[in-house]
């Protein structure tokens, strides 16, 4: 189910949604910077070097964070119908990066867990896409201290909200 505009307009503190509002400026940036430009090329070279698709490439990384997770978490933690989320650890499965196990409480239930290669391929690919665009340098350190913690504040509030 969709939020209202006057909903998630709501939820932002009044911001206008499809009008020119704070967060939403705001949050386009971001986007701009997470799916344009240094990081969309180090992925597509990530996809080339290790012959992985962005869905496999984002499966890996989330395990790499939260290992053990049961298929059912994964397809809801990323929003995915659950027969994409066998499809990409099926790929995981066949080049040795993760396997599946029954869940030490529910043996009907897989969990996913990272091989240790899965685990080198998963902290090779984060030191990748961990490094920030060059543009990031145009900032002093007191600016990306200052960016740093006003991230942190929007990542708490939306694990206070989840």
């Amino acid at each position: 189910m969709l939020l209202k505009d006057r909903d998630l307009s709501k939820s932002l503190g009044g911001a206008k949604i499809g009008g020119v509002g704070l967060a939403e400026e705001a949050f386009e940036r971001l986007r701009r910077i997470a799916f344009e430009g240094e990081h969309v090329e180090r992925m597509a070279a990530l996809g080339v070097r290790t012959k992985l698709s962005p869905g496999v490439i984002k499966t890996l990384m989330r395990l790499a964070k939260e290992d053990g997770v049961s298929m059912g978490e994964m397809a809801r933690g990323i929003g995915v119908d659950p027969s994409y989320i066998t499809a990409l650890v099926d790929d995981l499965d066949a080049r040795g990066l993760a396997r599946r196990e029954p869940a030490p409480d529910d043996r009907r239930v897989k969990i996913i867990v990272l091989t240790d290669e899965g685990r080198v391929l998963a902290q090779e690919i984060d030191a990748i896409l961990s490094v920030p665009p060059a543009s990031f340098a145009t900032l002093s350190e007191a600016e990306l201290r200052q960016l740093r913690d006003l991230l942190d504040k929007v990542l708490e509030s939306r694990r206070a909200l989840a």
